[in-house]
Protein backbone atom coordinates (compact mmCIF):
# COMPACT_ATOMS: atom_id res chain seq x y z
CA UNK A 1 0.00 0.00 0.00
CA UNK A 2 3.02 2.17 0.82
CA UNK A 3 4.22 1.71 -3.15
CA UNK A 4 0.73 2.83 -4.37
CA UNK A 5 0.51 6.01 -2.11
CA UNK A 6 3.81 6.69 -2.84
CA UNK A 7 3.27 5.79 -6.47
CA UNK A 8 0.05 8.56 -6.12
CA UNK A 9 2.09 11.54 -4.53
CA UNK A 10 4.48 11.38 -7.70
CA UNK A 11 2.12 11.20 -9.72
CA UNK A 12 0.25 14.09 -7.95
CA UNK A 13 3.57 16.25 -7.75
CA UNK A 14 3.73 16.02 -11.29
CA UNK A 15 0.42 16.47 -12.33
CA UNK A 16 0.89 20.19 -9.93
CA UNK A 17 4.31 21.07 -12.01
CA UNK A 18 2.57 20.80 -15.76
CA UNK A 19 -0.79 22.55 -13.92
CA UNK A 20 1.67 25.40 -12.75
CA UNK A 21 3.42 25.27 -15.93
CA UNK A 22 0.29 25.45 -17.82
CA UNK A 23 -1.18 27.77 -15.86
CA UNK A 24 1.28 30.43 -15.84
CA UNK A 25 2.67 29.96 -18.92
CA UNK A 26 6.11 28.70 -17.96
CA UNK A 27 7.94 26.25 -19.45
CA UNK A 28 7.41 22.77 -17.81
CA UNK A 29 10.65 21.47 -18.78
CA UNK A 30 12.63 23.96 -17.18
CA UNK A 31 10.30 22.63 -14.08
CA UNK A 32 11.66 19.09 -14.76
CA UNK A 33 15.26 19.89 -14.97
CA UNK A 34 15.00 21.34 -11.54
CA UNK A 35 12.97 18.76 -10.19
CA UNK A 36 15.94 16.21 -11.38
CA UNK A 37 18.93 18.74 -10.10
CA UNK A 38 17.24 18.28 -6.37
CA UNK A 39 17.90 15.01 -6.78
CA UNK A 40 20.47 14.22 -8.23
CA UNK A 41 22.86 16.76 -6.06
CA UNK A 42 20.87 16.07 -2.85
CA UNK A 43 17.44 16.39 -1.45
CA UNK A 44 18.05 19.05 0.94
CA UNK A 45 17.26 22.81 1.07
CA UNK A 46 20.47 24.22 1.46
CA UNK A 47 22.43 22.14 -1.21
CA UNK A 48 19.18 22.92 -3.62
CA UNK A 49 19.73 26.68 -2.87
CA UNK A 50 23.71 26.55 -3.48
CA UNK A 51 22.69 24.78 -7.34
CA UNK A 52 20.18 27.14 -7.79
CA UNK A 53 22.69 29.84 -7.63
CA UNK A 54 25.03 27.86 -9.90
CA UNK A 55 22.23 27.23 -12.73
CA UNK A 56 21.19 30.81 -12.06
CA UNK A 57 25.20 31.77 -12.60
CA UNK A 58 24.65 28.87 -15.67
CA UNK A 59 22.07 31.15 -17.61
CA UNK A 60 23.64 34.23 -16.60
CA UNK A 61 26.78 32.89 -18.54
CA UNK A 62 24.94 31.55 -20.79
CA UNK A 63 22.98 34.56 -21.64
CA UNK A 64 26.79 36.81 -21.36
CA UNK A 65 28.08 34.29 -24.54
CA UNK A 66 25.07 34.71 -26.71
CA UNK A 67 25.54 38.94 -26.17
CA UNK A 68 29.20 38.54 -26.80
CA UNK A 69 29.43 36.14 -29.19
CA UNK A 70 27.09 38.65 -31.70
CA UNK A 71 29.64 41.15 -30.87
CA UNK A 72 32.29 39.22 -31.52
CA UNK A 73 31.03 37.97 -34.67
CA UNK A 74 30.34 41.32 -35.94
CA UNK A 75 34.57 41.54 -35.92
CA UNK A 76 35.79 38.14 -36.16
CA UNK A 77 33.09 36.63 -38.02
CA UNK A 78 32.61 32.31 -37.47
CA UNK A 79 34.82 32.69 -34.70
CA UNK A 80 32.87 35.14 -32.13
CA UNK A 81 31.01 32.24 -30.62
CA UNK A 82 33.37 30.02 -29.87
CA UNK A 83 35.70 32.68 -28.36
CA UNK A 84 32.82 34.12 -26.29
CA UNK A 85 32.57 30.05 -25.03
CA UNK A 86 36.22 29.68 -24.43
CA UNK A 87 36.12 33.08 -22.68
CA UNK A 88 33.07 31.87 -20.64
CA UNK A 89 34.89 28.06 -19.87
CA UNK A 90 37.46 30.08 -18.19
CA UNK A 91 35.28 31.51 -15.73
CA UNK A 92 33.39 28.57 -15.15
CA UNK A 93 36.13 26.84 -14.25
CA UNK A 94 37.22 29.70 -11.72
CA UNK A 95 34.31 30.33 -10.30
CA UNK A 96 34.36 26.14 -9.52
CA UNK A 97 37.34 26.57 -7.48
CA UNK A 98 35.00 28.73 -4.92
CA UNK A 99 33.79 26.23 -1.79
CA UNK A 100 30.27 26.45 -1.78
CA UNK A 101 30.03 27.27 -5.81
CA UNK A 102 32.22 24.04 -7.19
CA UNK A 103 29.60 22.02 -8.85
CA UNK A 104 30.43 22.51 -12.63
CA UNK A 105 27.36 20.32 -14.00
CA UNK A 106 25.24 22.49 -12.33
CA UNK A 107 26.52 25.39 -14.61
CA UNK A 108 26.25 23.71 -17.63
CA UNK A 109 22.69 22.82 -16.46
CA UNK A 110 22.13 26.51 -16.47
CA UNK A 111 24.06 26.50 -19.83
CA UNK A 112 21.75 23.93 -21.17
CA UNK A 113 18.62 25.91 -19.51
CA UNK A 114 19.45 29.01 -21.54
CA UNK A 115 20.14 28.05 -24.83
CA UNK A 116 17.45 25.58 -24.97
CA UNK A 117 14.77 27.89 -24.22
CA UNK A 118 15.24 30.18 -27.21
CA UNK A 119 14.50 33.57 -25.60
CA UNK A 120 16.05 36.54 -26.25
CA UNK A 121 18.25 38.46 -23.40
CA UNK A 122 15.79 40.40 -21.29
CA UNK A 123 15.27 40.54 -17.70
CA UNK A 124 11.82 38.89 -18.33
CA UNK A 125 13.41 35.85 -19.88
CA UNK A 126 15.77 35.65 -16.69
CA UNK A 127 12.86 36.07 -14.33
CA UNK A 128 10.88 33.43 -16.21
CA UNK A 129 13.76 30.61 -16.05
CA UNK A 130 14.51 31.28 -12.41
CA UNK A 131 11.11 31.13 -11.31
CA UNK A 132 10.55 28.01 -13.38
CA UNK A 133 13.50 26.25 -11.71
CA UNK A 134 12.37 27.70 -7.79
CA UNK A 135 8.98 25.87 -8.69
CA UNK A 136 11.01 23.19 -9.90
CA UNK A 137 12.86 22.78 -6.74
CA UNK A 138 10.00 23.80 -4.43
CA UNK A 139 7.89 20.90 -6.68
CA UNK A 140 10.22 18.19 -5.85
CA UNK A 141 10.83 19.03 -2.17
CA UNK A 142 7.19 18.49 -1.59
CA UNK A 143 7.34 15.16 -3.35
CA UNK A 144 10.31 14.37 -1.21
CA UNK A 145 8.30 15.25 1.74
CA UNK A 146 5.38 13.62 0.93
CA UNK A 147 7.52 10.71 -0.13
CA UNK A 148 9.03 10.55 3.47
CA UNK A 149 6.08 10.56 4.99
CA UNK A 150 4.05 7.93 3.59
CA UNK A 151 7.25 5.83 3.72
CA UNK A 152 6.85 6.06 7.44
CA UNK A 153 2.59 5.68 7.63
CA UNK A 154 1.84 1.56 7.36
Amino acid sequence: MTNLKQALSLGFTGALAIFIASYFSLPPWVIFIAWVSYHLFGTNLKTAFTILIQQFSGILIGMFIQYTGIWFSAFIGEFGFPLAVFIAMIGIFYISKMKRLNTVPAYFLGLITWFSSGFEITVLSLFILVISLIIGYAIASLDTFLHQKLAVKK
